[in-house]
Parts: C-alpha cells; structure tokens; sequence
C-alpha cells in the first residue's frame, strides 16, 4: 500500500514533532461537537467537507508524525 513512500518524499527541513500519540474527546465531548455539527449542516444551504492529513488512518493509511507515520519511520531508519 504505502511500501517506499518515505523514500520517494522530497527532503524537507521541519517536519514538525514525529511520533506522538493520537488525542480523542471524551464520549461527551465528541457527542457535544457532533450535534453541534449536525445544527450547522442541516441550517446550511451548501457544506464543504476539508479533512486534514490524519483522516484516513483509521483505514489503515499511514499518516505522518504518528507513532508509525511515514516521517517517524524515516526518522528512525536514519538513526540505525
């Protein structure tokens, strides 16, 4: 799936911190933020869904500064 991907990214200097864990809200608060989006979506005449890097990683898509993120991984390579 995403086998060499880390090899074929271009050099970049600041990648940000790599390797920290996910953050969820409480129950409550993801209940909360989930109505709250549902009171916007059905006011709204038109919505826009932007998803950030990290939405496909419960698919099992890598991200990039999780613990096993492309930039972490390539990180650790360079140590060894």
């Amino acid at each position: 799936m995403s086998a060499g991907y880390a090899e074929r990214l271009s050099e970049y200097p600041n990648k940000g911190v790599c390797g920290l864990p996910e953050k969820y809200d409480s129950q409550q608060a993801f209940i909360s933020k989930l109505d709250r989006l549902a009171q916007l979506m059905r006011k709204s005449k038109y919505t826009v869904v932007l998803t950030g890097a990290g939405i496909s990683t419960s698919a099992g898509i890598p991200d990039f500064r999780g613990p096993s993120g492309i930039w972490t991984r390539e990180q650790e390579e360079r140590k060894r």
